[in-house]
């Protein structure tokens, strides 16, 4: 008897810790469950109410309409509306949730209450126990939030009655009241525990499925979720973080070592981006080679290339055969202007670009700030030689074009990235001898979506500019050619 009395004790406390474990993950679950409950339960409570009081009225001698009859109506209209205003909504918080519930509850016990004690004095209490019998079934809660609510709906039950029932009806009708809650309380114990095993059994399956089963962080479809799910959940002005890795000649990883071997590669790759970043993040394999983290609430730039930083380091020393390390290509963005996923995607992949283009095992980070309404066509003017700047942008091109005159060719990159959607055209001056400008100009003629963005290069001298119309230009001017031919040139570029 004792070992008996021991194993259920064991086998109960682990119950509750399934309970618990399930109210933690599985919220959105249950919120979603109770809302639904709650549709049904008003639409075939006011269907057995209509019929039930048709049914009374004509066919049974007698039969009292109180109070709570008439209660019941705005009630249940009351619900019809609430619950079509909140199947509207995207998001509805568990709060609001447990309060529409509760509110339901009560509000169709206080009628039933009130139905009972004043339809006929002498009869015992019927629809009260039934409800209370009904509702662990119908909505999911905490134990200890069960037996509170079922002990208030009694306590008010019992000070009603105690009103207006003689002492003998209203001892047996409390007797009977208090026995439904106990059932109801054991009853919710039982279902709960049903309940948590489904849900946590359910919850795991979806993570299993949500998980790419060679690096076991999520895979596409579910890091795109969890991303939508973050950014609809976040408040606009709240930062956040994207970065998109990279693996440098994944390619030659598996021509040279094998695909068993860039498998094992990408294995251990998952696991140290999970065991870098915060558990908060969102890490996925966004496909072959290419991982994305997400990083809710992130607004220090340091802090996000610092874990950057430390996954290329770590990858230096794992070997599987090879003779030169492995590295990463890492594109990341702060953002603080609220921007929506795909352009998350579009300038961190733009940043990636330019940690590849820069001699790959990079990492580029960005600060976006929120994206300006422009009432003007955009011109990006990158100065970033220095050598007869002056005369390049006539001053009365300002009147026709919003200028963004940027102080390096990446700085120039991130603006064209953010706002490729109002550019007209981009001044670049490149320096062919030191390099300078060159790779502003081969990143907008390699990445398809800036393909169109016409580009006027402006070199140091007569000699270079057929070097420079090569790398795809539209037109290249030299510093020492006149105002009125720059002045030409943009405009025919710039659209009159």
């Amino acid at each position: 008897m004792v070992e008996a009395f021991k194993n259920f004790l064991k086998t109960n406390n682990q119950e509750l810790e399934e309970i618990k474990r399930y109210f933690q993950k599985c919220a959105d679950d249950i919120d979603r469950s109770n809302l639904y409950m709650l549709r049904r339960s008003c639409m075939y409570t006011s269907i057995v109410f209509v019929c039930m009081l048709l049914f009374g009225v004509s066919l049974i001698p007698g039969f009292n309409v109180t109070m709570g009859h008439y209660l019941m109506i705005p009630l249940l209209l009351s619900f019809y509306v609430i619950n079509s205003f909140v199947q509207k909504k995207d998001e509805v918080s568990t709060l609001t949730v447990a309060v529409l519930c509760l509110l339901f509850y009560f509000g169709v016990g206080l009628c039933f209450i009130l139905m009972e004690v004043h339809s006929n004095l002498t009869n015992h209490t019927r629809w009260l126990p039934l409800l209370m019998m009904c509702f662990p079934v119908l909505f999911i809660d905490r134990m200890y939030k069960y037996v509170l609510e079922e002990l208030f709906l009694t306590l008010v039950y019992g000070v009603i009655s105690f009103h207006f029932k003689d002492p003998v009806m209203f001892s047996r009708d409390v007797y009977t009241v208090v026995a439904a809650l106990i059932l109801s309380v054991l009853t919710a114990r039982i279902i709960l525990g049903v309940r948590s095993r489904q849900g946590l059994a359910m919850n795991e399956l979806k993570r299993i499925s949500s998980m790419d089963k060679l690096t076991h962080v999520y895979n596409k479809t579910a890091l795109l979720d969890e991303i939508d799910n973050a950014l609809l959940k976040k408040d606009s002005n709240i930062p956040c973080a994207m970065c998109i890795i990279d693996v440098d000649n994944f390619k030659v990883v598996n021509d040279s070592l094998g695909h068993n071997r860039g498998d094992i590669l990408l294995e251990h790759i998952g696991k140290l981006l999970l065991s870098n970043f915060r558990p908060t993040d969102i890490i996925g394999r966004f496909g072959g080679d290419e991982f994305v983290v997400f990083m809710p609430g992130m607004k220090d730039p340091n802090l996000v290339e610092l874990r950057c930083r430390s996954a290329q380091m770590l990858l230096t020393d794992f070997t599987i055969g090879n003779n030169e390390p492995f590295s990463l290509s890492i594109g990341t963005i702060i953002d603080n202007g609220g921007h929506n996923r795909e352009s998350l995607f579009e300038m961190a992949d733009d940043a990636l670009y330019v940690s590849k283009m820069a001699g790959k095992n990079k990492c580029t980070s960005w600060i976006i700030e929120k994206t300006q309404q422009l009432s003007k066509p955009l011109l990006v003017f990158a100065p970033v030689v220095g050598g007869g700047s002056a005369s390049i942008l006539p001053e009365e091109e300002e009147e026709r074009f919003t200028v963004f005159s940027v102080k390096s060719e990446e700085e120039g990159i991130r603006y064209i990235s953010q706002y490729a959607m109002y550019i007209r055209m981009v001044v670049a001056e490149v320096d062919t001898g030191s390099g300078k400008g060159t790779l502003l100009i081969r990143y907008l003629r390699d990445r398809e979506r800036f393909a169109d963005i016409p580009i006027l290069a402006v070199t140091d001298s007569e000699e270079n500019k057929a070097a420079v119309r090569k790398m795809g230009v539209e037109k290249v001017l030299a510093f020492t050619d006149p105002p009125d031919l720059f002045k030409e040139t943009i405009s025919e570029m710039g659209g009159k």
